[in-house]
């Protein structure tokens, strides 16, 4: 996937915020009715609701996603992509009391198969945003590009595809639908990439995390809604 113009595309050719309809192809999705916003929900951007499927980790194993409600995205955290979504600053207002945390890696200055991901470059999974301001990171992001100033390259992150990745969950909670807050954890090489998705787990992830390994994990300001 592009997001830059020709020549600065390797980034997005990992990092191109994001599906695998029971780990076999790409997930469709049917149109379903809006539901009813609280006062928390008014302040964010959502996206429209839709029913369908992704794949998905949960210790050691593979499993699906189901999602009925479109993305919500907390506007109070400022964003210049159209989705109102943005990754390096945590919402400041959640859609429910009650959430679990969703880690998808994306993979940074190296390429993937585009159907081997959980969310794949070029395709918007189900009630997933499918533009990101990644503005935030442009520190970190930066010597991917060193042939771009840091006016070009923030430029270039207000508003661009949400990148492909893979979805690691700590919780099933339940198998009860719920809001689950998206944490990004970039990885840099491909070896490390492969080890983690090997492993299937949120637990091994995270240790690599922990080691250095991989980026911290990035707060977003972003929410999907599905059950497991």
């Amino acid at each position: 996937m592009k997001f830059l113009p020709s020549g600065r595309s390797r980034f997005m050719a990992g990092i191109g915020a994001l599906a695998l309809a029971s780990g076999a192809g790409v997930a469709t999705a049917a149109t379903t009715n809006g539901h009813a916003m609280d006062a928390t929900m008014s302040m964010a951007h959502h996206g429209k609701a839709s029913y369908g499927m992704t794949k998905a980790f949960f210790n050691g194993h593979a499993v699906s996603f189901t999602y009925s409600k479109g993305f919500f995205c907390d506007t109070s955290v400022k964003s210049k992509a159209a989705s109102g979504c943005e990754a390096g600053a945590p919402a400041k207002k959640a859609p429910a009391a009650h959430t679990a945390p969703l880690y998808i890696t994306v993979p940074l200055g190296f390429s993937v198969p585009t159907m081997s991901m959980d969310c794949p470059n070029g395709v918007t999974c189900v009630d997933h945003p499918t533009k990101i301001d990644l503005r935030r990171l442009e520190p970190a992001l930066k010597p991917l590009y060193p042939n771009l100033t840091k006016k070009q390259l923030t430029k270039s992150l207000r508003n661009t595809a949400t990148p492909g990745h893979d979805h690691f969950i700590t919780t099933k909670a339940g198998g009860e639908p719920i809001w689950w807050d998206v944490k990004v954890v970039g990885v840099t090489s491909k070896t490390e990439y492969d080890k983690i998705a090997q492993h299937k787990s949120a637990k091994y992830l995270l240790k690599q995390v922990k080691a250095g390994k991989t980026t911290g994990v990035i707060p977003t300001n972003l929410y999907l809604f599905f059950s497991v």
